[in-house]
């Protein structure tokens, strides 16, 4: 088992690029089930195995954190494996959320377990190379300690699934480094778009298009187009995608969004690859 003990500000945030695009969580905070979208021959099924429903897109708030700890280790040149221990605090710094007293743990704990106790049905390739149908939970072994004495939570250990941690353990992890302020946004469908985003534009400026049907199925969203427009109307207003602009526009008679990369970030990231020359 390894233990994260790490200094967390040195550790850049990192999600596997196979989950960017798709909605493999929940969109919504409120319990569901199950969740099923196609696109062509491919396919994903998530399913819960309890009443807690299956993991929304702030439970793998957790995945993202066991994903930069183990990336900043490969890419250390350290030995990893698919067992971490880590404490409340480290997530927490590391998140930059904030919860108070023993809320703090229950808050992790059922979020592990909400991963633990989601099964995913897939043919989407994660890892690359070649395809397979495969399932799996996100967690297949989550474990919480607890002091004897004083009944306080120590910390959580957990396993990684074999998909996921393909994606890390390759010479070139097959990951995308998240924007600094992600764990900021509150709304669980603001943070499937920025990873949408992220995943389709890049860093380097171009455009991505995408018609407001596809958008619905991708995201695994229960509601119908009708509220999901809305939804995305919502989000579009209140520029809740971090470093990427949304734009309404048409792709031939179908209602789309146009995905474009801001200029104060193009800024940045030119700026720092110059700086890495």
């Amino acid at each position: 088992v390894q233990t994260c003990a790490l200094p967390i500000s040195d550790i850049r945030s990192k999600q596997v690029r196979d989950l960017c695009a798709w909605g493999f969580f929940s969109i919504s905070n409120k319990p569901r089930h199950t969740l099923r979208h196609e696109q062509g021959n491919l396919f994903l099924e998530a399913r819960a195995s309890t009443d807690k429903g299956i993991a929304t897109y702030h439970d793998n708030d957790i995945l993202i954190f066991l994903t930069s700890i183990l990336v900043y280790w490969h890419n250390d040149g350290k030995d990893i494996g698919r067992n971490i221990f880590f404490s409340a605090n480290e997530f927490w710094d590391f998140s930059g959320r904030e919860a108070k007293g023993g809320k703090r743990y229950e808050l992790i704990w059922d979020a592990l377990c909400r991963l633990h106790e989601t099964s995913i049905h897939t043919n989407i390739t994660v890892a690359g190379g070649i395809q397979h149908e495969e399932m799996w939970n996100w967690l297949p072994r989550i474990k919480r300690a607890k002091s004897l004495r004083t009944g306080k939570t120590l910390g959580f250990e957990v396993e990684l699934s074999m998909p996921l941690y393909r994606s890390i353990a390759q010479d070139v992890p097959r990951v995308l480094t998240l924007h600094h302020d992600y764990f900021s946004i509150r709304s669980g469908f603001a943070k499937w778009l920025y990873l949408y985003a992220r995943r389709c534009c890049g860093t380097d400026g171009r455009e991505w298009v995408a018609t407001e049907k596809n958008l619905h199925s991708l995201s695994g969203s229960s509601q119908s187009l009708k509220e999901f427009r809305k939804m995305l109307n919502l989000v579009i207003n209140n520029n809740l995608v971090l470093d990427y602009d949304l734009l309404p526009a048409y792709e031939g008679t179908e209602r789309a969004i146009v995905f474009r990369r801001k200029k104060t970030a193009l800024d940045r990231h030119y700026k720092s690859v110059l700086l890495l020359k």
